[in-house]
């Protein structure tokens, strides 16, 4: 009977833990780029396609001595502040749009320019049960859902897995996501592709629940009336045993 009732529950702790499950179909996954928004630092380096560098100079912000991020700060209406230039918006833009932007308003200013423009901070909060809760950092442009997970260690046996919440800011408001990382549709989400300062939140399961909820002076009560029967039944057996 034991081994009977074991095969239940070992498909269900299958459905729990194991990650996109399903047949073999070929699923299209969200490839939409990375989105700059309010508060992004980003680095802009510019340089002409001629052997005259001097003047594309001014456009690039030195490194720092401490080798701390140097870049350009997306100010709360979207924009960013260039020398010669001056205001540029880039909030809404990818940073493909942006490079193309920054080089046609560059023309007058430096011949056959060319822009590279990179996140140089792509922060994502990985909390609750992963193994490695905390800021996860990245030095690229596009960061999905998995490679913030896989940053944090994984889920721990606790973290549920059917209900992974992404929190995100837009437009000066927060949005909550749910996603299920047992289902393929997770690669179809608006938030398999994170943005920066995205929060990712694993809730615990059930069983985690369960764990915290035990009062621990009823935990008490209940093994010293357990002991306390153990000892009982200890006594009767051995007055039994000597009466017979």
């Amino acid at each position: 009977m034991a081994l009977l009732s074991s095969c239940g529950p070992s498909k269900n702790l299958r459905k729990e833990y194991v990650y996109f499950q399903a047949g073999m179909d070929t699923v299209q996954a969200e490839s939409k780029e990375t989105i700059i928004q309010s508060n992004d630092l980003i680095g802009i380096q510019v340089f002409s396609k001629t052997v005259n560098q001097e003047q594309a100079a001014i456009f690039n912000i030195p490194a720092a001595a401490n080798n701390s991020a140097q870049g350009y700060l997306v100010n709360d209406a979207g924009n960013i502040e260039m020398p010669v230039i001056g205001t540029v918006k880039a909030a809404g833009l990818t940073i493909g749009q942006l490079q193309s932007s920054l080089s046609q308003q560059l023309t007058p200013f430096v011949k056959n320019a060319s822009v590279v423009v990179r996140f140089l901070e792509f922060n994502i909060n990985v909390l609750g049960e992963v193994r490695s809760p905390g800021t996860q950092k990245f030095t690229v442009d596009r960061v999905t859902i998995i490679d913030a997970i896989s940053a944090a260690g994984d889920l721990t046996d606790f973290g549920k897995r059917d209900s992974v919440t992404v929190i995100r800011e837009v437009d000066e408001k927060k949005i909550y996501y749910s996603v299920d990382l047992r289902n393929r549709e997770l690669f179809k989400s608006p938030v398999y592709v994170l943005r920066p300062n995205d929060i990712v939140y694993v809730s615990p399961n059930e069983s985690k629940l369960k764990t915290l909820s035990v009062d621990p002076e009823k935990q008490r009560k209940t093994g010293l009336v357990f002991a306390i029967t153990s000892l009982l039944i200890s006594i009767t057996t051995l007055i039994l045993t000597i009466v017979e």
